[in-house]
């Protein structure tokens, strides 16, 4: 007993071991009445149960903080985050099993049926795999962006129009079929260019966490033809109340139904189906606007190709399961099931029988785009991954210059360098994350990294024999001369291509970060220098294109009309640009 009533004297908070606290237990089992002992148990269980639940919640928090877009593939590694998900997912499992409340099987909806039964594995995977880490980071972007890509807009439907402007601003075009490396939404805002699938998709997912569905609306296709003859010829229908707005992608434009007597220099108000349908006049005066780029008319959206704009990560069971624990502050939508639930309709549900639907419900069906890009990604060729680096160079930037090698003769040198530093990826994550301010000293000092080429700080200059070694500083206009004429050698064109890549990134960039803080004069201002600077660069379509926007937004309608006149008749975005200088005239006659 002696030995009973030490254990018993002894603090039980020194350990945190399940195992000694229910030995303690036992041994007090002999000098306490049963009603305590069964009161301390049960508060033992208590305990031990929050401890769990707490390590549940820590592995979720921990995986979604790795899966930050700012975070993942820099700080954070996909494998680590989804290892970290797949042990929540274990303990929330083994938790919901002894509350008995058992997870239910998953039953696929009967349209999954028609797919390949890749889809169908997928969507009934209960275990996290590699690709959902990419997904779960646009899907954490796009729940940020939908926030302030929408502007001051306090009314749904300006959201919505904001939202479509934002993307079409941010994600320059580029012809079908372009590109043939597979890009999910984040890494199409990363680059900045895409075509027009990609544009739809990207603001398909910014609607999507604002509860908003959308779909792809293209002319019927024929028994058995998977895709449309060309990813131009298409809408995205927003199912918006009881209407179902159009836009299109390709113009980067809301259609209207006010081209022939507009009522503002931009289109607030999209067109809906029923009116496309309705009146021929309306696409006919768009088409004609467009210079004939526009090619739908509305006998080919009688009865249209209805597409639901989904892939198998957000049909699947675990992001249901895990949805069901995003809430709060943090709360994002991951999952957005086909099947009904009992307290809301399924996607096909709200697709299918939508007030204003002009299709059956045997006439909707799966846009394959968004499946083919997230499989694609998981096993991308080597051309594939060549593309990819070749698309992402600048980021890179700066190469800094760490050591002058003196050669034999003593008069020349050899360059060395560092690692490339990954300024300017990090510094384009900030800005697709909506942190204009932030960015724009880095892209200031980006367009000056070949006038004052970038150097370590703990510069050196090396002996021949390499066993002395002085430090340097590169500090007068002259010396910084002097090392861009070096950089000109033909053994450094790589580190110059890439300065010059970021300086006319960074540029064009910094342009946009002011218009998208509404500081419409300095935007002009800064695709003025980049016109001037960089007439031969990247972005001079994209540029010119801003600069109208704001010189409109400014209204000054001339000046705009003159920008978008610069621009090549042979770029994918004329047709829509057409149709803007056409509004801008009718407007400027009007007032006449």
């Amino acid at each position: 007993m002696r030995d009973a009533v030490r254990v018993c004297s002894r603090s039980p908070f020194r350990g945190d071991s399940r195992s000694v606290l229910l030995s303690l237990v036992l041994l007090w089992s002999g000098c306490a009445p049963q009603a305590a002992t069964d009161k301390l148990e049960k508060s033992l269980r208590e305990q031990a149960d929050q401890q769990a639940e707490s390590r549940i919640l820590r592995n979720l928090q921990n995986a979604m903080e790795g899966l930050r877009p700012e975070k993942l593939g820099i700080a954070s590694g996909p494998e680590q985050a989804i290892a970290v998900l797949n042990e929540w997912a274990k303990g929330a499992k083994a938790e919901a099993e002894k509350r008995g409340e058992g997870w239910e099987p998953h039953r696929p909806h009967d349209l999954l049926k028609s797919l390949p039964k890749e889809w169908i594995e997928q969507v009934s995977l209960e275990h996290f795999v590699g690709r959902d880490a990419m997904y779960l980071r646009d899907c954490l972007w796009a729940s940020k962006a939908t926030k302030f890509a929408a502007g001051d807009a306090e009314k749904d439907l300006d959201v919505v129009v904001n939202l479509f402007d934002y993307v079409i601003r941010n994600v320059v075009l580029t012809p079908p079929r372009s590109r043939r490396a597979p890009m999910g939404p984040f890494d199409v805002m990363v680059l900045g260019r895409g075509t027009a699938v990609d544009r739809a998709w990207v603001f398909a997912e910014l609607l999507r966490q604002r509860n908003v569905d959308s779909v792809i609306l293209s002319p019927r296709r024929p028994a058995g033809e998977a895709e449309a003859a060309s990813d131009e010829n298409f809408l995205v229908g927003v199912l918006f109340e009881k209407d179902i707005l159009l836009f299109d992608p390709t113009l980067g434009l809301p259609l209207t139904a006010d081209a022939a007597d507009p009522k503002s220099a931009l289109p607030r108000l999209p067109m809906s189906l029923r009116q496309a349908q309705r009146d021929p006049n309306l696409l006919a005066a768009i088409a004609h606007d467009s210079g004939e780029k526009f090619t739908l008319t509305a006998a080919m959206l009688e009865a249209p190709q209805v597409e639901l704009i989904c892939h198998s990560e957000q049909l699947s069971i675990r992001m249901k399961r895990l949805q069901q624990e995003l809430s709060g502050e943090n709360s994002l939508i991951v999952s957005d099931l086909l099947e009904d639930s009992e307290d809301q309709p399924g996607l096909w549900s709200r697709v299918a029988k939508h007030p204003a639907a002009a299709w059956s419900a045997d006439d909707v069906a799966i846009w394959p785009y968004p499946e083919i890009v997230r499989e694609s990604a998981m096993r991308m060729t080597p051309e594939q991954q060549k593309e990819i680096l070749k698309l992402s160079q600048s980021l890179a930037a700066p190469v800094r210059l760490q050591r002058f090698l003196t050669k034999p003769d003593g008069r020349s040198f050899d360059l060395e360098f560092a690692k490339p530093e990954r300024i300017m990826m990090k510094r384009r994550m900030e800005q697709v994350m909506g942190r204009w301010s932030d960015v724009v000293p880095g892209y200031l000092a980006a367009q000056l990294y070949d006038v004052d080429p970038p150097t370590a700080k703990g510069l050196q200059i090396v002996s021949p024999d390499g066993k002395q070694k002085d430090d340097l500083s590169i500090v007068s206009a002259t010396e910084s001369r002097s090392l861009r004429l070096m950089l000109m050698q033909p053994e450094y064109e790589n580190v110059r291509k890439l300065h010059l890549l970021a300086g006319d990134d960074a540029c064009f960039w910094l342009a946009l970060c002011q218009f998208e803080q509404n500081r419409l004069q300095a935007a002009v201002d800064q695709c003025v220098v980049y016109a001037n600077q960089h007439s031969s660069g990247g972005w001079v379509t994209a540029n010119q294109s801003l600069m109208a926007m704001a010189l409109v937004k400014l209204k000054k309608l001339k000046p705009a009309i003159r920008a978008l006149k610069e621009i090549d008749e042979d770029d994918p975005a004329s047709g829509g640009h057409r149709v803007l200088m056409a509004r801008w005239q009718r407007l400027l006659e009007a007032a006449e």
